[in-house]
């Protein structure tokens, strides 16, 4: 390995990189893969497949992204300037001007931050690239990541600016920084009670970068330019990218990014005269997607890993990719390969997690062909079920209170675990648990909630199958200028020995804040008492929901501190200065029928 390779970018800045070559003496040119992260070239998840790719015969360059490690610049998480894009290509070419790099045939790996970087660098159609390997990334970073349809992920936000913040003070030996910041980090029991934070009021005014990209993103809610940036916005930009590469990508249906990859399946495989092929398994997001078998408080078992090893399945793509002289323009399997959900027993495993079980299956597309979308109608006595309401007036009402927010239990659209007293990622029973700083002390189902709202089947008398895109739509008002609805999608156990009061289990979620409602660019308040039609996307899944089960949805206006609670006032978002309780009403009437459409597959015997 050589240490401290150093390129620069056109304005001049240095980038820094490790180079792992190919055992022996001879230096020869050898197809080469680039990756470049903003987490530390040194640590070991690196260093090992570094080690693999050059026993492979590749050689292998990782970087430090500017303003991380070892590079120079100024880091502002993925909306740097200059942008990932010209960073990358600028690394790119000099790349191919070494002595050991194959020009014409080179590649690109690596998960989250470091594909989306790819994503920004295939733009400049980089000459020589003929593979890319790509773990769940995004495709529009503002609608379904950093923001969800306008609604703050604080659960993801808040611990990465201060486990980065706190890095950053390691890294410069600043020792009051590291006690305040190693303090705000081992009290996150008491996240809740600080939020909202205000700038320069916590530890994170330590770390001002940090402090800078946390409040940056929550105040910038608009579809403003810095939204643009190429690293987190691709959607749009099809028809720029490449159509001779072959694409290995990979999700999970409790992944940041599992619509976007299907998203990317679909309009890069249509476009593509390469394979573009997706993996998605039953996995938060992850540097072990193809590994994991459980996720939140779910276990699928070992055939959730019969996808991996994430090393050899890496290489085994870049293998027929770029080793070969006469790569295949055809795939040779089926573009999609997904895991169903729900095959299990559920009993309950030693660690405590409800066994769902799971097997995998193959498609050639997305949706699938089989699918009979079938719309499913909330009914005001909790009912969920294909019959139309009779017209007429229907409706329920709830109390929405922002200083008494519904707590999130589980998610699709968290990773972290390192911070359970805070957010819980995964499929998880929808259950309070006095361990979560958001119950206050309740161990209580949030079904027994006044602000939330559950319709639910009758227990299923044959098994069901949901595989596909999951949309509600809602008809609702509120006497608020501005607020929110959340849904979430749910497996109903029902009671038995291993759960004597059923279990709740969370597949998917959703939110809208209203102001951003119909995926508006800009903010636009709603009128107190006005119907609206809205549309919540939920994560995709794949689910068989057994026989005696139930199909769930809940539905209620906050899901904290997943995403930031709406103080329901209109004012600018990170800078109300008051809350106010709001009525929420969900009209299921003839002429506005609340429903979700289930994407129901054929039966088929298990």
């Amino acid at each position: 390995m050589f240490r401290g390779l150093v390129s620069k970018a056109r304005d001049g800045t240095r980038l820094t990189a490790d180079l792992y070559l190919p055992p022996g003496d001879e230096l020869r040119a050898y197809p080469t893969l680039l990756e470049r992260t903003p987490y530390g070239r040194h640590i070991p998840r690196f260093r090992d497949f570094g080690s693999a790719a050059a026993s492979a015969g590749y050689a292998y360059a990782v970087q430090d992204t500017r303003g991380r490690g070892d590079s120079g610049g100024v880091f502002h998480l993925m909306t740097n300037t200059p942008d990932e894009g010209e960073d990358g290509i600028d690394t790119w070419n000099w790349l191919r001007e070494q002595p050991w790099c194959d020009g014409d045939r080179m590649g690109m790996v690596g998960g989250s931050f470091s594909a989306a970087n790819q994503q920004a660098l295939a733009l400049h159609h980089p000459r020589g690239l003929r593979a890319q390997v790509l773990r769940d990334a995004g495709t529009n970073y503002r609608h379904r990541m950093f923001r969800y349809h306008g609604a703050y992920n604080i659960g993801v936000a808040l611990p990465w600016a201060i486990t980065h913040g706190l890095e950053l003070a390691l890294q410069r030996g600043d020792a009051q920084m590291i006690e305040a910041l190693e303090d705000m980090r081992d009290r996150s029991a008491q996240w809740i009670d600080m939020l909202p934070l205000k700038k320069g009021e916590s530890p994170l005014r330590l770390a001002p970068a940090y402090e800078e990209i946390y409040f940056r993103m929550l105040q910038e809610s608009d579809d403003t330019p810095y939204w643009h940036n190429p690293t987190v916005r691709l959607e749009g930009r099809w028809d720029e990218y490449p159509t001779d590469v072959a694409i290995f990508l990979i999700s999970g249906w409790f992944a940041h990014h599992a619509n976007a990859n299907l998203d990317k399946l679909r309009e890069l495989g249509g476009r593509s005269h390469r394979p573009v092929k997706l993996v998605m398994g039953p996995w938060v997001h992850s540097p072990q997607m193809l590994e994991l078998t459980t996720a939140g408080e779910a276990d699928f078992g070992p055939a959730a890993a019969e996808q991996g090893p994430v090393t050899a399945s890496w290489l085994n793509w870049l293998d027929n990719h770029l080793k070969d002289a006469h790569p295949p323009e055809k795939a040779s399997e089926p573009a999609l390969k997904y895991f169903v959900m729900g095959l299990g027993d559920g009993h309950r495993t030693p660690e405590g997690r409800i066994f769902h079980g799971g097997e995998w299956r193959a498609a050639d597309s997305w949706p699938l062909k089989t699918t009979i979308a079938t719309p499913y109608y909330l009914d005001a006595g909790g009912g969920l079920s294909p019959e139309r309401p009779a017209p007429g007036s229907a409706s329920l009402s709830y109390l929405f209170n922002p200083d008494d927010p519904c707590p999130g239990i589980g998610a699709s659209s968290l990773q972290s675990e390192a911070f359970p007293n805070f957010v819980l990622p995964g499929p998880r029973d929808q259950r309070c648990r006095p361990s979560l700083s958001a119950c206050r002390g309740s161990d209580r189902p949030l079904s027994e909630r006044s602000d939330v709202l559950v319709f639910q089947t009758k227990p299923l008398a044959e098994p069901c199958e949901i595989t596909g895109p999951l949309e509600l739509e809602l008809w609702v008002s509120s006497t608020a200028r501005d607020t929110d609805f959340t849904a979430k999608f749910i497996d109903v156990y029902p009671p038995s020995d291993e759960h004597p009061e059923g279990a709740a289990l969370m597949l998917s979620e959703g939110i809208v804040r209203m102001r951003y409602r119909d995926g508006r660019a800009t903010g636009e308040l709603i009128e107190p008492g006005r119907p609206y039609r809205v549309v919540l996307e939920l994560n995709p899944t794949s689910n068989l929901f057994k026989r005696g089960h139930r199909i769930r949805i809940d539905v209620s206006s906050s899901s904290f501190p997943q995403y930031d609670v709406n103080p329901n006032t209109g004012e600018p978002l990170g800078a109300h200065t008051h809350t106010v309780v709001a009525e929420q009403t969900v009209y299921m009437d003839g002429l506005r029928a609340s429903h979700i459409v289930l994407p129901i597959q054929p039966s088929t015997a298990h």
